[in-house]
C-alpha cells in the first residue's frame, strides 16, 4: 500500500515539475544576466497550496532541479559554449526554489488561506525575497543597476501574488459552489429515498396489524373445534404466521433504527418539497425516454414536518402520470392553501381513466399497468397506500377527474392542521 502511495506521490511531483518547467518558458527578463521572472512560480505556488499532504521542500527542490537542468540544456544546445558555463549561469535558480520552499514553510502559508491579507504578504515574501537572494548570488550589481532590479523584483512579485490570490479564491469559490450543488443534490436524493422507505414502513406496519388479526382469528378458530386432525394443521398455520410476524417486527425495528439517524432536516417548505418532487419526476422521465414537461405551483409558503409523507404521496401519483403518458405530455403539481385545507393536485395529459374504473383504482391490488415486453403486471400497491395515508391517517379526501385521451387530475384535500407546523401535524407519526 505504501509503495502505491509513494509511487503516486512521485508521479504527482514529476507532473508538477514538468508543468512548472514548461510555464517557465513564459517569462520577463529585465536584465541580460540569465535571471527570469516566470509563470512557473505561479503554478508551483498553486500546487503547493492544493497538495497539502506533500512535502513543500520536496516539491520546490524538484521544480528547481528540473528547471535548472532544462534551462542549462536549452542554453547549452542553443549556444556555442562549454557546458560548465551553462551550468554556472542557471545553478543559482536552485537557490531561488530552495529559499522559496523554506519561506513558504516558515511562514506557514497553507494555514493562512482564510486570512487574505496575511496570505498575500506571506506569498509576496516567498516570491520576492528568494528572487533577491538569487540576484545577489549572481552578483547582479556587476552587470546592471542593482536598485532598479530590486524594485522590478518587488513590483513583479506583488503583481504575480495578486494574480495568484485571485486565481485561488475564484477557483475555491466555484469549487465550493459546485460542492454545495452536489451536496444539495445528494440530500434531495436521500430525502426521496427515505420517503420511499417510510412509505414501505407504513405498509409493513399495516401488514403487521393484519398478521396479528390473522393469528388471533386462527387461535380463536383453534379453540372452537374438537377434531384433533384439524387442530394440528391449524396450530401449524398459527405458528408459521407468528414466525412471519416476528420477521416483520425485526425488519420494522431495523428500519426504525435507520430513521432515528436520518438527515438533520426536520422541516421543509412547500417550495422545497415541490422542487424535490419535480426533480425526481424529471429523472424518471429521462429514464423512460419520454418528453414530458413538469410544472409546479403553490399559492402560499408554509413549512411542514410531514415532508417525507407528502413527497411519497406526490411521487406515487406522478409515477402513475408518467406511465399514463405515452411519449409526449405535461404534468402539473400544485399545492394550494385555502382556509383550513391544503389542496394537492397532480394533473397529467395522459390517456385518462374510464368512469367505471375511477371507483376501484384505489383498491389494493388493482392495476392496469404491465410491462409490454415481459407481460408482468404491476403490484398495484401505490394508489391504495396513498388512500390509506390520506384518508385514514390525515382525515383527508381523494378525488379523481379524468377524461379519456385528455388526461387525469388527482385532487387531495388534507386539513391544514395535519400538515402545517403548529397544528396537529407536530404530533402525527404514521410510522410508529
Amino acid at each position: 500500500m505504501n509503495f502505491i502511495k509513494n509511487k503516486q506521490i512521485i508521479k504527482d511531483i514529476f507532473t508538477i515539475s514538468m508543468i512548472s518547467v514548461l510555464m517557465g518558458q513564459f517569462y520577463l527578463s529585465p536584465f541580460n544576466i540569465g535571471f527570469r521572472l516566470t509563470l512557473a512560480v505561479f503554478f508551483m505556488s498553486l500546487f503547493l497550496i492544493y497538495f497539502k499532504d506533500y512535502s513543500i521542500i520536496l516539491i520546490t527542490m524538484s521544480v528547481g532541479i528540473s528547471t535548472s537542468v532544462f534551462r542549462t540544456l536549452v542554453f547549452y544546445l542553443g549556444n556555442d559554449i562549454v557546458i560548465f558555463e551553462a551550468i554556472k549561469m542557471y545553478t543559482p535558480v536552485l537557490f531561488y526554489y530552495l529559499f522559496f520552499g523554506i519561506f513558504f514553510k516558515i511562514l506557514d502559508v497553507r494555514n493562512l488561506l482564510d486570512k487574505p491579507f496575511q496570505f498575500f504578504i506571506s506569498l509576496w515574501i516567498c516570491d520576492a525575497v528568494p528572487n533577491i537572494i538569487e540576484v545577489i548570488i549572481r552578483k547582479a550589481w556587476q552587470y546592471s543597476e542593482f536598485n532598479k532590479l530590486i524594485v522590478t523584483i518587488i513590483i513583479v512579485g506583488a503583481l504575480r501574488t495578486i494574480v495568484l490570490l485571485l486565481a485561488y479564491y475564484l477557483t475555491s469559490f466555484y469549487y465550493d459552489k459546485e460542492k454545495l450543488v452536489e451536496r444539495e443534490k445528494y440530500y434531495r436524493e436521500i430525502i426521496v429515498f427515505i420517503s420511499k422507505l417510510k412509505t414501505e414502513l407504513f405498509i409493513l406496519k399495516k401488514s403487521r396489524n393484519d398478521i396479528e388479526n390473522a393469528v388471533a382469528y386462527t387461535h380463536n378458530y383453534y379453540d372452537t373445534i374438537d377434531d384433533e386432525n384439524l387442530k394440528k394443521p391449524i396450530l401449524k398455520i398459527a405458528k408459521d404466521i407468528h414466525e412471519i410476524k416476528k420477521d416483520y417486527l425485526r425488519v420494522i425495528a431495523g428500519m426504525n433504527s435507520i430513521f432515528d439517524t436520518d438527515t438533520e432536516i426536520k422541516e421543509m417548505t412547500i417550495e422545497e418539497i415541490l422542487l424535490i418532487v419535480k426533480e425526481h419526476v424529471i429523472n424518471l422521465v429521462k429514464q423512460k425516454n419520454k418528453k414530458i414537461d413538469v410544472y409546479i405551483e403553490y399559492n402560499e409558503m408554509f413549512k411542514t414536518k410531514e415532508f417525507y409523507t407528502i413527497i411519497s404521496v406526490l411521487n406515487n401519483l406522478t409515477v402513475n402520470s408518467i406511465d399514463a403518458i405515452n411519449n409526449y405530455g405535461k404534468i402539473f403539481i400544485v399545492a394550494s392553501l385555502k382556509d383550513d385545507e391544503i389542496l394537492f393536485v397532480v394533473e397529467d395529459t395522459g390517456e385518462g381513466i374510464k368512469n367505471e374504473k375511477k371507483e376501484v383504482v384505489f383498491n389494493s391490488g388493482y392495476t392496469t399497468k404491465y410491462d409490454k415486453e415481459t407481460g408482468k403486471m404491476s403490484t398495484g400497491l401505490g394508489l391504495s397506500h396513498i388512500w390509506n395515508i390520506v384518508v385514514e391517517n390525515y382525515n383527508g379526501t381523494i378525488d379523481i377527474e379524468s377524461e379519456l385521451n385528455i388526461g387525469t387530475k388527482f385532487l387531495i384535500k388534507i386539513p391544514s392542521n395535519k400538515i402545517i407546523l403548529g397544528g396537529d401535524a407536530d404530533e402525527i407519526d404514521l410510522y410508529c
